[in-house]
Parts: C-alpha cells; structure tokens; sequence
C-alpha cells in the first residue's frame, strides 16, 4: 500500500488560503476525533504563542486518510526560550497499524532542530488512548512518565509551564484490544477512566540523542522498557 504524504505550514498561509485548508483539516478531524468541536480546532490552530504549525497530511488513491496537526509554542523556562511541540493526529482506522504519526513527527523535529540549535525543545501530549501511549514510551526511554523510572525534575518544570496555559483535554472512546503489554498495563494503571475521555499528559525532551533513539528503534522494529 503506497502512501504519499504532504505537509504545509499553515501559520505561513494567506488568510483566504487559511479559510479553505481549515475547512479541510476541519472535516478530516471530526472524523477522528467526533466529540471534538471545531472552535477547539479553531482555537488549536490559532494560538498566539505559535511559531509555526506545520501540517502532515497522508493520502491513499488521492484520498486523504490521516493527518497529523503538530503546533509548534515558543514559551518561557527559566527566563530563556523554548520550543514545545504539540501534535493532533488521527488516520481513518484501516490505515491504523503503521508508525506514521511517529515518523512526521521525528521529520519536523529533525527540520526544527537543525534550525535553532541552541533552543531548547520538548514534546508535551495528553493521551488518552493506551496503544498510542505505548508507541511513543516504546521508542525512547527518556519518554515520561513511564514504568518503574522517576521523572527528572527539569521535565517536570516544563510540564507546569504548558500546563499553565492548558485547555479541555480531547476526549476519546477507545476499546482496548491487548492488555498484556507492560506499557498499556502502565497507562491503565495511572488512567483507569481514559474510557470516559481522561488522559495522562507526557513530555519527552527533544534533542539529537531522543531523536536518534527514536528513529533507530522505529526503522529496527525495536521497543524499549
């Protein structure tokens, strides 16, 4: 199955341009995400500490089957700048089994590292489904929280600054398939009501090495405890 991708930053698109491609983004999105309303889209895509927000889209027959929506905050720790990445994505459920939301996102870290070097950057998501938590804890021990493994203080800083300015968390009904994995076990332990739209808020600081990690164990099959 060949998968072709797009991606485009829509923080750098005219006005009118804006309109059309959010009306897009906005009719792929309640597909995924049905409880979702489109003025927290809205107000996702339109953040004023965005520097950029680049949009992955992947299409299947020329038909769009998944995009992933990563907003980029410039925000304050410790008096210094730092970039925080945030990522909304979703694929419609036959095209689920695959590491694309993972891989778009390492892509644009990549891009964003090279580009401010000497910056800071974390990712921050609230998940509310266990087998996506599994995915990110799978591929990078210094993804938190995690099994067994204190969260280092510095991560913890970070977190109380975006969670400063954090909204309504998405809410998500999922059903669980595989209970047997100690990640999942992890996430069900710490959110035993996720079913109900509750979600467990993770960070994992972005740097040469957790990207490196990350894609080595992606393009190997490799998980990590």
């Amino acid at each position: 199955m060949k998968i072709s991708e797009s991606i485009i930053d829509f923080s750098k698109l005219p006005a009118e341009s804006k309109h059309t491609y959010f009306q897009q983004m906005w009719e792929f999105d309640r597909k995924i995400f049905p409880n979702s309303s489109i003025e927290q889209v809205y107000e996702y895509m339109h953040d004023v500490d965005a520097v950029a927000i680049p949009v992955v889209q992947f299409f299947h027959n020329n038909q769009l089957v998944g995009q992933n929506i990563i907003r980029i905050l410039k925000l304050e720790h410790n008096q210094r700048p730092i970039l925080i990445f945030n990522s909304r994505a979703g694929f419609l459920p036959e095209y689920r089994r695959r590491n694309m939301t993972l891989n778009s996102a390492i892509k644009v870290a990549m891009q964003y590292q090279i580009r401010f070097a000497s910056m800071p950057m974390w990712f921050v998501t609230t998940l509310t489904q266990p087998k996506v938590y599994t995915l990110f804890a799978s591929r990078s021990v210094k993804f938190y929280p995690r099994q067994g493994v204190a969260m280092p203080e510095e991560y913890v800083d970070v977190l109380n600054v975006f969670k400063a300015r954090q909204h309504n968390v998405q809410h998500r009904l999922i059903r669980l398939r595989n209970k047997s994995d100690e990640h999942i076990q992890f996430f069900m332990q710490h959110v035993p009501d996720y079913f109900d739209g509750m979600g467990m808020m993770c960070i994992c600081k972005l740097n040469v090495g957790t990207i490196f990690e990350a894609t080595m164990n992606i393009a190997m099959g490799r998980s990590v405890e």
